[in-house]
């Protein structure tokens, strides 16, 4: 058999491939250690950056106005309805005015009554209404209702209007009330009044107007017994009660009208003052004087 001759390089490799498997065998008959991983953290890093506190920074004003809705009364889903009554009964032609109050505004509405007085607002809003009539120049209402009117509507609202003459005259006495055997100063006022457009009762002073007085048996009438009223419309007399109780005057004007006055009654005058036995104090003065004293010596 032929043998292959190893050269001397060869025979050098493989006794360092035999060196290394002999050193690895006599790691403590253990494989190679294991490597250590990285040290890691888990927490993310602290931000500390402080939050800006933009409360107390003051913004600049906006130019600009506010605007509100104006109240109205309508259109709505209701219906108001009544009748204007006078002191001979339904009032024809009067003027009624219907007010929906919402807060301090006010909306109105006006209707005119038919012939037999009534009246009808249609499709109107729900809520509060203030309602009142009048008819030139003498009807008016003094005292307005005032609903609640709801989403059905409200019916049979009477409306009433009072007569105001187109003269009027009023007195005043002083001292109020006068006194038996007293001087009393009567002012009487004459004036015209009318209502206007706006259902306002009017009173306009008449100057120049001739008035005269017709006292009773109850009071003296001090001259001049008749006088002119001036620009405000009065003019003034003086006179007595001659008794006490109510006491009864009647006016004339010029024109021709006669008019009853009923003054306030007349009181009785004050009676005197009597004096105290043993007293002697003077009305009017100081009070009395102390009891005269003595003393002596012991």
């Amino acid at each position: 058999m032929h043998r292959r001759r190893r050269s001397p390089a060869n025979l050098l490799a493989a006794a360092a491939v035999a060196g290394l498997v002999a050193g690895t065998a006599c790691l403590s008959g253990n494989e190679f250690e294991p490597l250590v991983p990285p040290t890691t953290s888990s927490t993310l890093p602290t931000n500390t950056t402080v939050a800006v506190d933009y409360s107390t920074v003051p913004l600049a004003a906006v130019p600009g106005t506010t605007t509100t809705a104006p109240v109205v009364v309508g259109p709505g889903p209701a219906t108001l309805a009544g009748r204007v009554d006078g002191p001979d009964g339904p009032v024809a032609g009067a003027v009624v005015r219907a007010e929906r109050l919402v807060g301090d505004e006010v909306a109105s509405v006006d209707v005119v009554a038919g012939e037999d007085g009534t009246w009808t607002v249609a499709g109107v809003l729900g809520g509060r209404y203030r309602v009142r009539a009048w008819r030139q120049p003498d009807l008016a209402t003094v005292e307005p209702q005032l609903l609640f009117v709801g989403a059905g509507g409200t019916d049979g609202v009477v409306v009433t209007v009072e007569r105001f003459p187109p003269l009027v005259i009023d007195t005043a006495v002083a001292p109020d009330p006068p006194t038996v055997g007293e001087r009393t100063s009567l002012r009487v006022r004459v004036a015209t009044q009318e209502v206007d457009g706006e259902g306002v009762v009017v009173a306009v002073p008449r100057p120049a107007v001739p008035v005269s007085v017709q006292p009773g048996t109850g009071w003296a009438l001090e001259p001049p017994p008749a006088a002119v009223t001036d620009e405000a419309g009065n003019v003034t007399f003086v006179l007595v009660c001659r008794m006490p109780g109510p006491q009864m005057l009647t006016v004339t004007l010029g024109s021709g009208e006669v008019l009853p006055i009923t003054p306030p009654d007349c009181q009785p005058p004050a009676p005197p003052e009597t004096a105290v036995p043993g007293d002697t104090t003077v009305p009017g003065g100081p009070g009395p004087s102390p009891p005269a004293t003595s003393t002596t010596a012991p």
